[in-house]
């Protein structure tokens, strides 16, 4: 579990990467065709990719799901510091996610997959709160990633002042993480369509974009 203290370094870390998020709420956006769609960020943390996706979609509302109280805390501080609207903050797990059914047009999910408990539950759960045809947009750490590897990311990480309690943090949860394999047998298990992979077999992350069948 992330104390208040590694959450809030993880913030101040990670704003120095805005590029990321806006590259993945492009892609959002891509795969996001309805007016006014309602937008689940499944494992949302502080909320830096889902300022990116009402900056693209300024009719959109966008939902915040985390386990969290303080990454949802930082969430809410970074949406108003961002002049962006429509955000609702959920404390809650992928495995009960507390929406209706077909409630949601697209769900998108960055590298949250490592803390969910019960992987296949929380993938019957996002096809259950996605309208038919509702995309998946979900990026993932690969456990394929050589561990010795790891190493170069620890220093970057390091010697970008990212802290030892940050590092710790994303180095950890490589041991936590999934194959891509294993995430494709996540979706259709759980009655999606994979429709597009992005990433090769020893990369550090990979795409997976799927829809509700």
């Amino acid at each position: 579990m992330v104390d208040d203290k590694t959450a809030t370094e993880f913030t101040v870390y990670m704003k120095k990467f805005t590029d990321l998020y806006i590259a993945l709420s492009k892609l959002v956006k891509k795969h996001t065709l309805t007016p006014h769609p309602n937008i689940l960020d499944l494992g949302c943390g502080p909320g830096l990719l889902s300022v990116e996706i009402l900056k693209q979609f300024p009719d959109a509302t966008v939902i915040g799901i985390d386990p969290l109280i303080k990454m949802l805390t930082l969430a809410k501080e970074n949406i108003d510091t961002s002049s962006v609207q429509e955000f609702e903050a959920v404390l809650a797990i992928s495995e009960k996610i507390p929406l209706k059914d077909k409630s949601i047009d697209t769900i998108v999910s960055r590298f949250s997959l490592p803390y969910w408990k019960q992987p296949q539950q929380s993938f019957l759960e996002m096809n259950r709160v996605l309208k038919p045809k509702g995309k998946v947009i979900f990026e993932a750490l690969n456990r394929n990633f050589p561990r010795w590897r790891l190493f170069g990311i620890k220093i970057g990480m390091l010697s970008k002042l990212a802290g030892r309690d940050v590092t710790k943090y994303h180095i950890d949860a490589y041991a936590l993480a999934h194959t891509q394999e294993e995430v494709e047998m996540f979706f259709k298990n759980a009655g999606f369509t994979i429709l597009e992979k992005e990433g090769k077999k020893n990369e550090w992350k990979f795409m997976i974009i799927a829809e509700k069948q």
